[in-house]
Parts: structure tokens; sequence; C-alpha cells
């Protein structure tokens, strides 16, 4: 029952340009049991709100975002500095974006719309691996 617990008591970074996208991403994470620690539009915002924020255990990224920053060079300096858990989330249908992901350590590449189940399973995903 502990494991439980814990897997449900997630701190979550949102990394998403689309205001109403991110509204329900938040939503969906806050169903699933987890908390959402902050958001962001921009690629140079997460990586200074992921540095800033020293406890977050998994990062939802955007691919396309706000800035001249996207979300894999995001996440590749991120991993520079931090270990936590990535989900690329994404409605890309550029190869090169996939390619360029797979230089990255991601738990999850999921193509928008996403769906709660998709997004629960990638969840299971990330923290399963993280107990062996």
């Amino acid at each position: 029952m502990a494991e439980d617990t814990q897997l449900k008591s997630k701190k979550v970074l949102i990394v998403e340009d689309d205001s109403i996208q991110q509204i329900v991403l938040e939503r969906i994470i806050n169903q699933m049991g987890h908390t959402v620690i902050g958001s962001s539009s921009k690629g140079s915002q997460a990586i200074e709100s992921a540095l800033r924020i020293g406890a977050v255990d998994l990062i939802l990224m955007d691919i396309n975002l706000a800035d001249d920053v996207d979300g894999i060079e995001a996440a590749k300096e991120i991993n520079k500095h931090r270990d936590v858990k990535l989900i690329y989330i994404t409605s890309s249908e550029d190869p090169e974006d996939l390619e360029r992901a797979n230089e990255t350590d991601y738990v999850a590449y999921l193509k928008k719309p996403l769906l709660k189940e998709s997004l629960e399973s990638a969840f299971d995903k990330a923290f399963a691996n993280a107990s062996l």
C-alpha cells in the first residue's frame, strides 16, 4: 500500500505553450493524484524552473514551445543538471523531432490529443522503472 501512495504523490512540471492544453493537463494530473508544481510555455523558462525547483519528479514536455528553445533542447539542458523523468507530448508529425528526442532519455513520446489512459500508462512506466 505504501508504494501505491508513493506513486500517487509525484511532483510534475508542465511545459506546454498552449494555455488551454496546460489547464487540461493540470486537471488530468490532479485527477491522477499527482501535483503540478509549475508550468511554463517557453523552453528557457522550463530550464530555469526545472533547475530552480529541486523537487521535480517528472516533466511533461511539449516539443514546440513559445520561444527559440524547443522542448528537446530544454530537456537536454535540464538532463545535464538533474535526473528527472521526461514524457514528451507533441502534435508534431516531423520524424526529425522523434529522431532528436531519441537522443534524450525519455519515458514516453505521446501524440496529441492526449488520452488520460495514455498519460496514466506513461506515469506507471516512469515510476515502475524507478523502483527497479
